[in-house]
């Protein structure tokens, strides 16, 4: 299967830049993937949708201010994001203009040195000589915006890009389809008879990595951190109702810990590179809730394997046409068969 089936032409005007001025008023696609049946709605009405039973799955990982600005020895400001917390003081990071730095450079940011110890992939291994990255977030740090929204971060987007329910920093990307989410939505969904359940999966810089192989199976997936309790497991295999994930991370995770042998989801702590395209075989997750994707990423073949690859292009025709918005901070849409409210 190529990538270049699931290309589409996204106009630089309906990438969304900025958040809505209030959490939760943004379009929502509802596509049912047996009728094909689409409607337009609110991101506000997914209450509706609820039924008694049912679990409702989020992502409670938070971003860190992780992008942050150094200087080299030789006096040259390089961006360092930060990506990964190897151990207390060592981190795993990419450099931008990394042919300004080499290996042993030690890196100023005011009152904070960080030394060059190991090249490792397509980025470095960073060691903490002073400070630590909680005073470099809290005092230096930038919220790492996607760079598709071609704009330096504001101090709204250190709130506006995370979930209110955000929790277990250690992101270096927002669960973008629950930014919406308020307070009220989770409130109503629960009055419906909903269930809601938290997971963690540290969502890592490789979801934003182009597919750059035209041949889809080709693609070397990146893997991300995940945590499922006990407790959230059991409520999922005791589920009498669907389960609703909330975001592409949400499904990533749940059918990462499914056991075919064992017919069930099991506790896990650990990565995973599971990577989910049109073919794959759904074992947890009966409706998703996710953002319009790039149309090169991984995100979108995820999306049209559960939804359908046909569906899922009718859907994307419908959104450009009706001038949703696209991305981290657009707008939604709901997933799922036999969408009766």
């Amino acid at each position: 299967m190529n990538i270049s089936e699931f290309k589409y032409n996204l106009p630089e005007e309906l990438i969304a830049k900025y958040p809505p001025k209030k959490r939760g008023t943004t379009n929502l696609l509802v596509l049912d993937k047996e009728s094909g049946d689409i409607s337009h709605r609110k991101y506000f009405n997914i209450p509706e949708y609820i039924k008694e039973g049912d679990i409702v799955v989020l992502n409670e990982t938070k971003v860190l201010n992780s992008r942050t600005y150094f200087l080299t020895p030789k006096g040259k400001r390089v961006e360092v994001l930060f990506l990964e917390e190897r151990s207390k003081d060592t981190w795993y990071c990419l450099i931008g203009r990394a042919k300004n730095v080499e290996i042993s450079d030690i890196l100023r940011c005011e009152d904070i040195n960080i030394e060059i110890s190991l090249r490792e992939g397509n980025g470095f291994l960073v060691k903490f000589l002073s400070g630590d990255s909680n005073i470099l977030f809290k005092k230096y740090g930038h919220t790492p915006l996607p760079p598709y929204m071609k704009r330096d971060d504001e101090s709204s987007d250190r709130e506006r890009y995370n979930t209110v329910f955000s929790s277990i920093p250690g992101a270096v990307a927002a669960p973008t389809a629950s930014l919406n989410l308020t307070n009220d939505i989770l409130d109503n969904i629960e009055k419906k008879g909903g269930k809601i359940a938290k997971i963690e999966l540290k969502v890592g810089w490789g979801t934003f990595a182009p597919i750059r192989k035209e041949n889809i199976e080709e693609h070397e997936i990146h893997k991300e951190y995940i945590n499922v309790s006990k407790e959230v497991v059991d409520m999922i295999n005791g589920c009498e109702g669907r389960i609703w994930a909330f975001g592409t991370t949400v499904a990533r995770t749940l059918e990462s810990i499914y056991s075919e042998k064992e017919k069930k989801v099991l506790p896990f702590c650990g990565y995973t590179d599971l990577y989910i395209y049109p073919g794959y075989k759904w074992n947890v997750v009966d409706i998703l809730i996710t953002n319009f994707h790039m149309p090169d990423s991984s995100l979108i073949l995820l999306v049209s394997s559960f939804g359908g690859k046909e569906n899922i292009k009718k859907a994307y025709t419908q959104a450009i046409g009706h001038n949703y918005k696209f991305l981290s901070y657009g707008d939604s849409m709901l997933i799922g068969a036999n969408l009766s409210k």
